[in-house]
């Protein structure tokens, strides 16, 4: 199916149309209905979609990364720092819920966090940027040919609602 593109500036948004696809280190994926695509932001940034919310909400976003061959980190490592980006509202850490399953003969490490997330590099953004009552689905794809970082992170609610979108997008790699 063909999908809208609209050309704003010098980034392409494209709003996915049932059927569509993203490419993503040679392997595809179905992009969900409805996920606004956008240029990504850093050249560590494979794909990066957003579903936006009720005005004055933050929106629902999906981000793809890969760091190169052998490059990124151990999932380990990763979901540690991933849970100390998120605090409960008391400031203390957040539980964390992690599963492991082989798809198509390849290691998938799933991760969630909810609670106040101070997103950004490293341990996160600063307190004053952190957000509270929010959710981040991580998937970590461990492919033959580099290992795929998926973020799906915003307001607990348009997390909840494109959770199961998430986890397809990830896990449908072919």
């Amino acid at each position: 199916a063909a999908a809208l593109v609209m050309v704003a500036g010098p980034s392409v948004v494209v709003h996915a149309q049932a059927g569509s696809t993203a490419t993503l280190l040679g392997y595809q994926t179905s992009v969900p209905a409805g996920w606004v695509s956008s240029q990504p932001s850093s050249n560590m940034r494979l794909a990066e979609y957003k579903v936006v919310g009720a005005p004055g909400t933050l929106p629902f976003e999906a981000v793809v990364y890969f760091f190169g061959p052998g490059q990124g980190g151990s999932p380990e490592a990763n979901l540690a720092r991933w849970k100390s980006q998120f605090s409960n509202p008391a400031g203390g850490p957040v539980a964390e819920t992690v599963s492991h399953e082989t798809v198509r003969s390849m290691p998938f490490t799933t991760a969630e966090y909810r609670g106040t997330y101070a997103r950004g590099v490293g341990m996160g953004s600063s307190a004053d940027a952190a957000r509270p009552d929010h959710i981040l689905i991580a998937v970590v794809a461990d492919t033959p040919k580099g290992t795929l970082f998926f973020q799906c992170y915003g307001p607990s609610s348009a997390v909840e609602k494109q959770r199961g979108a998430c986890l397809s997008f990830a896990r449908g790699l072919k």
